[in-house]
Parts: structure tokens; sequence; C-alpha cells
């Protein structure tokens, strides 16, 4: 089989963005793990020169089965147990492993658009369930496999000619009088913004801070962001809500996501729908696709106590429902386009919300914010709940511990800035 210039350029590209040789010394799983040492040594040493030239397609065949073994490994030692307690340096090996892999099917194949296809999903696979390998570009620090995945992505776009996406109306009208249950301000200070809301832990509507945002010109065409990153793989999930028995996630591409999802000549939005209905929620899109982070600023109330927020996506359709729940951290919630329905409740009101008994949504009530029943639920009858409408433009601040149920009234982009 011989291996195509298009995968044989890619690999050039790549073998650019390999790890110092002391990553692989000092990491604890290969130096400990026998067959991963073996495996990763035998795969890296043909390569340690930048070129390729010395792997025939057999022995890229014989290596990319013996990698596949290694990857399996770990791919089952991530899934087991708690998430959180998984190794660093055995996180770091599936992200070498998916590097190395997508190597050698390169070297391997001689299909080009379909292996950069499948390569770009290893790597999409690795930014989520590997852990970051820093590189140096230039003297500038980068991830190892987010730039894989950007040359890739790339370069698969200039292998096509697909026909151009019919544009989605995508943006909703918001010009509808204001029904806002909790403060408004416009612009407000940093020193405002710290010692009446931050600090009391009191939600606040802001307008007027994000409005010089790129996103805010370009992400409610939904052209953009397929042309961005159509080709990349994302967790949605498919159901009513996270608390529901027919709740579950499912790995898509982004391209098939924003078709299905966010045209209004696609799926429609009645309740025979729902069960169908997918929400890319709570990701972190912006670590994995760097391109659309350059799109969005850190507002500056954050930096008051927090460098370091944790950025969050949540993109899908109308109908979309986050169940009545809280948070461990502050929120600055960013609506890039369309709305969303809120319902707030003070975090002194827990006791009449009737949180779930597993420990896994003690964060999450039981009520059905949609249609309560207060004769199932009494207490709720003495819980102030504060509503609003979330709109184009507008960023809502959720102080740690609020209740807050959220539901979009028309396909919807917020952007969630989580801040200590």
């Amino acid at each position: 089989m011989l291996t195509s210039d298009v995968n044989m350029s890619f690999v050039a590209r790549l073998l650019k963005f390999l790890p110092e040789p002391s990553f692989f010394r000092e990491n604890k799983s290969i130096k400990i793990k026998r067959l991963y040492c073996d495996v990763i040594e035998g795969a890296l040493k043909p390569l340690r020169n930048g070129s390729c030239s010395e792997v025939d397609s057999i022995c890229a065949k014989r290596t990319l089965v013996r990698i596949g073994v290694v990857y399996d490994l770990v791919y089952a030692c991530l899934h087991t147990g708690e998430w959180h307690a998984v190794p660093r340096e055995e996180r770091e090996v599936f992200t070498i492993v998916c590097y190395l892999r997508i190597i050698y099917m390169l070297i391997h194949s001689a299909d080009s658009f379909e292996n950069v296809g499948n390569a770009i999903f290893i790597a999409d696979i690795g930014i989520m369930l590997g852990c970051k390998v820093k590189i140096d570009i230039d003297g500038n620090e980068c991830d190892l496999l987010t730039q894989v995945a950007s040359v890739l992505s790339e370069g698969r776009d200039n292998l096509k000619d697909a026909p151009p996406l019919k544009k989605l109306k995508i943006d909703s009208d918001c010009s509808a009088a204001d029904n806002c249950d909790v403060p408004v301000v416009f612009q407000p200070s940093v020193e405002y913004f710290g010692s009446e809301h931050y600090d009391k832990r009191e939600p606040l509507l802001l307008r007027g801070i994000i409005d010089d945002w790129p996103a805010m010109q370009k992400w409610h065409d939904p052209n953009y962001l397929v042309g961005l990153a159509g080709e990349r793989t994302v967790p949605v999930e498919i159901g009513s809500q996270y608390s529901s028995e027919d709740w579950s996630q499912r790995l898509v591409r982004f391209k098939d996501f924003i078709v299905d999802n966010l045209n209004p000549e696609g799926k429609d939005d009645d309740s025979d729908n729902e069960n169908r209905r997918a929400y890319l929620a709570q990701h972190e899109l912006f670590d994995q696709i760097p391109e659309l982070r350059k799109d969005i600023h850190v507002p500056d109330y954050i930096g008051r106590t927090d460098v370091n927020p944790r950025i969050k996506a949540w993109l899908g359709p109308k109908g979309t429902i986050s169940p009545l729940h809280t948070d461990p951290s502050h929120n600055l919630l960013c609506q890039v386009f369309g709305s969303k329905t809120i319902i707030l409740a003070s975090p002194e009101d827990t006791p009449n919300l009737y949180p779930h008994e597993h420990f896994i949504l003690a964060n999450t009530s039981r009520l059905d914010m949609k249609n309560i029943d207060y004769d199932q639920f009494p207490l709720v009858r003495a819980v102030r709940l504060r509503r609003l409408e979330l709109r184009r433009g507008e960023v809502l601040y959720i102080p740690p511990g609020w209740w807050h149920y959220v539901e979009s009234l028309a396909p919807s982009f917020s952007v969630s800035f989580w801040f200590e």
C-alpha cells in the first residue's frame, strides 16, 4: 500500500510537535509499565530524527496494532472508577498514544480524506479524555493534541469540495419588555460589582459588557461555526434534561450537531422530539478549539479575584433545559445569541427545594419547574422564585450556591465563566 503524498505532508507537520525526550523519561506510567514503555519507545525510535523515512507500510501496520493495544488498555483505565482518581500520568499516556496512533495511521493509509477525518476524531478523543501535554512552538507553550487537531482540520477542509451550507436563522427577537426579578445595571464598575454583588452574593443582570466580543457578530451564523470546527467531535447530551431517565450522552461531529439541531428546516421543536434533542452543555469547547476562544474575552469582573476562570459552552436548540440546581463557583453566564428563561432561588431556600437524596444529584432539585406539583412539594410555596429572560448580549451573575433553572426559548449559544 502506497502512502499518499498528502498524508506524508501531514505527518511531516505533525512530527514537528513531537515532545522532548525528557517528557517520556519523566512519565511514571511509561517508566513503571513495561508494555507502555516498549510500545511507545518502539513507535518513537524511527521518528526521532523528525522524519518517517525509516517506516515502511509493514512496519507502520505492526506498530499500529501495538499502539492499539495500549490505547485500549489506557481507555479502559480511564473509564474504571471515578474520573478524578485517574492518575495524571495515565492520562498523559493516553494523549501520547493518540498522537502516535494518528502518525502511524497516516503513514499506513493511502486514503487521505477518510483517514484525516479519523485522525481528527482520535485527536478530539485524546483532548477530551487525556491530559494536556505541553510543547514549544516558536517560543510559545502550546498543547500537543490541540495543535494536531488544528492542523488536521485545516488540511481536511482543503481536501473537500463541499457545497455551501444553507444559512440557518438562529437568532431570536429580544425586543420584549423587561420582566426581571433581579437588579439590572449597565456596565457597572468592577468596584460596584465586587462590593454590592460578589461580596454579598446577590445575583445581577449586566448589560453592555460583551458587546465588543467578535462572537456577537460571528456566532449567529452557523456557517462560521461549521467552517471553523465542523469536522471536530464534541460530546452532547440527548434527552429532556440530565436528571431524567431518558438522558444519555453521545459523541457527534460538530457540523452534524449544528445542522440537526439548529436548523429550522431540520428537526422540529414539538414534545415528541424532546427525547432526541441534543445539547452541547457544560463543555470546555474553547480549550478544544482555541480558534473559538479568540472570539470572546474574559470580563474584567472576574480578574478581581480569579485569573484562570473555567470557561464552558452551552449550545443547543429551543427547549433545552438545565433543571433547578446549584454550582459551587461564581458564574457569569453570557448570552451570545438566542434567549433563555431563568428561575433563581436563594441558598437559604435549599430545605424547601427538595434536592435529590442520591449524592450524584444532591445539587439538583426534584421539582419540575415548568409544572410545579405543590401538593407533592408543599414547602416550595414559601420560596421566593426570581424570574428573568436572559437575552442576546446580556450577562447574568449567579453567585455560588444559588439555585438556577435554565430553559432556552430559541436556538441559543451561551458562555459560562466559573470563577472563585
